[in-house]
This record gives structure tokens, sequence and C-alpha cells, in this order.
């Protein structure tokens, strides 16, 4: 479905100008949230074993096997405009939030997480639990192995949350915000989220995002950019994969450029961990 026409035209319908709908739909984006509330296909798991390519080893750090977080169905997913997943094959997430997060550096976070895309017709198995600390996972909401679950996709419309700050020149902004909510709600919460956007956009900007080479190499040239302009620069580039929060205190991110998105290089992706508390 062509989300970004739909939206077009509802707000024409309402007599809103092409130019304030323009400018406002380079900042639309729509989402898949997926819960274990029923409604439709299947589109993924959550918790439980991991399918692996045959004779895959666990996805590990220096401190052990990562945990499993969930495991998506690229062919089943709703497919939404600037979202380019694959369209078949399936996606598995690892992530140790307490040690992602207590890494001194983005380049040293990544030793965490891990994304593997499994092509589809590659032969699976269910991984064998690995050995691991127990001890480490004593939180019955951070098991090792959590409870499983099915996934069901909603797609919703989602804004950056500093909008009026980034583009105060926008008009109708209001308007068209409650007609984006209007035609695709969003639900309270969900167990992971695709696309989109996230929190504090800025920070990654200012500080994660410049800790790798490829972005230490260039932070001279971007010295003389404002915040905004900078927050603008990294939205456009980068879209979140995949984001969940196992509890109320840990949120997990996995953040992707969409040109290595669009060429399935998923091994770019950068983990984004971070704490509410």
């Amino acid at each position: 479905m062509d989300h970004q026409r739909r939206f077009h035209q509802a707000a024409i319908e309402r007599g809103i100008p092409e130019t304030a709908i323009g400018a406002f739909a380079e900042f639309l984006r729509f989402g898949v949230w997926t819960s274990a509330r029923p409604g439709g296909v299947p589109v993924g798991r959550s918790g439980g074993l991991p399918r692996l390519p045959a004779g895959t080893a666990w996805p590990a750090s220096e401190f052990g096997p990562l945990p499993f977080i969930v495991a998506v169905d690229c062919a089943a997913l709703p497919r939404v405009d600037g979202l380019a997943l694959p369209v078949q094959g399936s996606l598995l997430f690892f992530l140790h939030h307490e040690h992602a997060y207590e890494a001194c550096s983005t380049t040293e976070e990544q030793e965490h997480a891990r994304v593997i895309y499994v092509p589809a017709g590659v032969d699976t198995e269910v991984a064998a639990e690995p050995d691991h600390e127990d001890e480490m996972f004593c939180d019955p909401e951070l098991a090792f192995v959590r409870p499983e679950h099915e996934l069901f996709a909603t797609v919703v419309a989602e804004l950056p949350s500093r909008l009026e700050g980034l583009r105060p020149d926008l008009r109708q902004v209001t308007e068209l915000r409650a007609l984006a909510e209007e035609l695709w709600p969003k639900m309270n919460s969900a167990d992971v989220y695709l696309g989109g956007y996230t929190a504090d956009i800025g920070a990654l900007a200012t500080d994660h995002l410049y800790d790798t080479p490829e972005t230490r190499m260039a932070e001279k040239t971007r010295q003389g950019r404002s915040l905004e302009e900078e927050t603008l620069r990294v939205m456009r580039e980068w879209v979140p994969l995949a984001q969940f929060d196992p509890d109320d205190v840990h949120i997990g991110r996995f953040l992707i450029r969409h040109e290595d998105l669009a060429a399935s290089r998923f091994d770019r992706a950068l983990s984004f961990t971070a704490f509410t508390e």
C-alpha cells in the first residue's frame, strides 16, 4: 500500500494546501508495531529459542552467548514506505542489554549485539540453549531464554518528537498530525517497533553516531552545523531497524542507514542500548 499517497489524498480532500502537505510529508514515516495481541497473520516470534542456519554457532561476545530477543518474518510483515526490509527471509536480533549499555564506545557496544539475516530457503534448525551464567539473568523478565509468543503487526504513522522545533516554518502541523493519527492510530505499546523514529535522535547525532571511524573522520566538517541541522541529517540517513523494551528499564535499539537497509547489509546496523532510569 502506498501510505504516502493515501495521506496526500486525504489531506487534499480536507482542503490543505499542497505546499504544506509536501513539507509535512518529508517527516512522515510509517512504522510496523508488533505485539502479542492477536490480529491477522503472525509476523514474528519473541523469546524462545532461535532458528539458526544449520551449523551456525549461537552469537556470542567475549563474555558468553548473547540473549535472543526476537525473530521477524520479512515476508509476513506489511510493507511500508521508507522501510526497505527484505521481501523474504527472517531477521534475528540478539542483545545483552547490560553489557551493551556499559560499553565504553559504540564500537565496543556492537560486540554485545547482533543482527542475523536468514535468507529464504536456507536450512535452519532450532538452536540448543548454550551454556551461560545463570546469575546474570535472575530477573524473569530478562531470562536468557524468555517466554515465547507470536507477534502480530499494526502499521502506524510516526513523526519526530520535536518536529516544530526542527522545522518551525512548517504550516498546519497540528491539523496534518491529527490526520495521520486518524488514518493510522497508534497502539498504546508494542513488543517490537520496526521503522519509524527513535527517541533522542539529537543525542545520537551529537554523541553516539560520532563514535565510529567514519563519523570521526568527518566530524570537523560538521562542527559548523547547528544541533537542529545535524539532527535532521541523522534523521534522513538513519532509520530504526528494531526497538524493544523487554521491561520497564531496558531499551534496545538497532539503527541502520537507509542505503545499508536497502542493500541488506545488516552487519552495519548499530546497537544503541539505553536505560530509562
